[in-house]
């Protein structure tokens, strides 16, 4: 049974370059980490959060998708606990140079198959605040990764194959990331570009040279509504798109006393997403479960993502009343 489900040579090629799916790894709860997907996050909220991501999608399959993404992003206050130097600023109301920056970074493994890509980026964020009122983020991460193929699960029809014998499996690939955000009054906005150099990738000679990475884009929004003293109401969207393809997570969360929330999502190719989560003293803990409503449910099992992070530093709006946090941001 196990060796019908290996994988063909065609797929290998399907899978790791034109399919808009896998060229970069799905995070379905990405409004609780929109660094993820939006470089201009890091630093957007005045705290310092380290996250730890792990999905595996399609759990009933053999040698399933698994993604692992380590990432960490703070701003450069003074006041912050990084550089906490100076007393409550109760009466500042204007930022010195340095304070508009954001610095972050990530680690990631994502494997598909007998493709895997292993990397790191790091992050530079720059913040502009608004009448008080609205924060207006720029971000440009500069990535690399390592392209392997490991073909020792592969079944080949042919096997004197030219893409993989005698020739590189394994390769570095640089590239770059770039977005712009706003937010304020509960709202926010951004778009993203990722794939920015689009990579060649040479898995072999003659016709299987000219393969490129693809730019994505990722535009996203959302509202945080106040129902009542207790109950919070967070509407969101997040549409990814790329050269001939389009998806988009129309989600929807209810917070209790702001840190306890339950969400839903539906994803445009027939994907419904559960998720429930808590924060507790700066520790935070998310699970996603994707399942698809197609006919792809009966060929495997959902998807299953965690996400465990931390939160440090005081709430620095009461310190610096020029800055204007992401209003979605967990526990604000």
């Amino acid at each position: 049974m196990r060796s019908g489900r290996k994988y063909i040579l065609p797929l290998l090629i399907l899978a790791a370059i034109p399919a808009f799916s896998q060229q970069q790894p799905m995070v379905s709860q990405y409004m609780m980490n929109k660094y993820l997907v939006n470089p201009a996050l890091a630093g957007v909220s005045g705290y310092t959060d380290i996250n730890i991501t792990a999905r595996q999608q399609y759990s009933g399959l053999h040698n399933p998708p698994q993604t692992f993404m380590l990432d960490a992003q703070t701003r450069l206050l003074e006041d912050s606990w990084i550089l906490r130097r100076q007393k409550v600023e109760k009466k500042t109301t204007r930022a010195s140079r340095a304070r508009h920056v954001g610095l972050g970074g990530y680690i990631f493994n994502d494997k598909n198959g007998i493709i895997s890509r292993t990397g790191l980026g790091l992050t530079y964020g720059y913040h502009i605040n608004i009448k008080n009122v609205y924060q207006l983020s720029f971000g440009l991460s500069v990535t690399g990764y390592q392209f392997k193929i490991d073909d020792q699960d592969a079944y080949l029809h042919d096997a004197g194959d030219p893409l993989l014998l005698a020739n590189k499996k394994n390769f570095f690939v640089p590239d770059a990331s770039t977005g712009v955000y706003i937010s304020g009054r509960g709202l926010y906005g951004g778009l993203s570009v990722s794939e920015l150099f689009g990579s060649s990738l040479k898995l072999g000679k003659n016709k299987f040279s000219n393969y490129h990475t693809r730019r994505h884009f990722n535009l996203i929004g959302g509202y945080k509504w106040a129902a009542t003293s207790s109950f919070i109401l967070e509407p969101s969207v997040l549409a990814r798109a790329t050269v001939g393809a389009l998806q988009a997570d129309l989600s929807l969360r209810a917070f209790y006393q702001r840190n306890y929330w339950l969400g839903l999502t539906y994803r445009s190719n027939n994907t419904l997403v559960t998720m429930a989560g808590f924060m507790v003293e700066g520790f935070y803990l998310g699970y996603a479960y994707d399942v698809s409503l197609g006919a792809f449910k009966n060929y495997s099992g959902g998807s299953h993502e965690i996400i465990i992070g931390y939160r440090l530093g005081d709430n620095n709006t009461r310190r610096a009343r020029w800055l204007r946090p992401d209003t979605s941001e967990i526990g604000e």
